[in-house]
């Protein structure tokens, strides 16, 4: 399959996933994506018979520092590197990597920063009355916790080879592909000096808000490695 079919038929699992009408094809079609994308840089890797040149990519966001390191981990965990650039009270949040990839960081990082904020303020209500900012920014911070860690173990299992594909089929260990693209992306970056690698700093000073938080991002579904038996969805709606 070349790549661009693979992009096709990645792109029509991505609209499947946003599917309201159909809960459980919206399920089965996003935790394709990371095993799909994981399996065809591993055949790119292999055969190197398809060009998947580096690029970047750019979304307009608030600056939040807790949208930026979830950023920075969905990056990682989809073979990109994360950048910034500041535009007064937002920035563009800048994926650099493969078409294929880019585009399923970007969408994967969107519904997670939608979920989380929606759900921090339904939280706060549902315990406050009204929408609290310190529960808010700590239910923030628990989420991002949550979220970096399970991208983190997420990458470990890909690199040792645990990680399965939707058929319950190993996939081979992809140490070689992470380093490989970040060989890749480190030489565009070489030509592209003006991009700014993020920072961040979150705190917390609500427990109940930063407990709620880990709770949510604990059962945000990445990847089908990692989900836990709460998580029957991508994400909830």
């Amino acid at each position: 399959m070349s790549s661009k079919r693979i992009i096709e038929k990645m792109k029509k699992l991505l609209a499947m996933s946003e599917s309201k009408a159909n809960e459980h094809e919206a399920m089965v079609a996003a935790r394709q994506l990371h095993a799909m994308l994981s399996k065809h840089n591993i055949s790119y890797d292999q055969l190197n018979e398809e060009e998947n040149p580096i690029g970047s990519e750019g979304i307009i966001n608030k600056c939040r520092p807790w949208k930026r390191i979830v950023a920075n981990n969905i990056a990682k965990l989809y073979f990109c590197e994360f950048y910034i650039s500041r535009m007064g009270s937002k920035s563009n949040y800048i994926f650099v990597g493969s078409e294929a990839n880019r585009t399923f960081a970007i969408h994967i990082f969107q519904m997670i920063v939608k979920t989380i904020e929606k759900q921090s303020r339904a939280e706060s209500r549902k315990v406050y009355g009204k929408e609290v900012p310190s529960f808010v920014n700590s239910f923030w911070t628990g989420a991002k916790d949550r979220i970096s860690e399970r991208c983190q173990q997420l990458i470990i299992k890909a690199k040792e080879g645990t990680l399965e594909d939707e058929d319950g089929n190993t996939l081979p260990a992809m140490i070689s592909t992470y380093e490989r693209f970040q060989i890749e992306i480190e030489d565009w970056l070489s030509e592209n000096t003006s991009l700014v690698p993020y920072k961040a700093r979150t705190k917390a000073d609500n427990r109940l808000g930063m407990l709620k938080g880990q709770e949510a991002g604990d059962k945000v579904q990445l990847s089908r490695a990692i989900q836990g038996s709460n998580s029957t969805k991508l994400l909830t709606r």
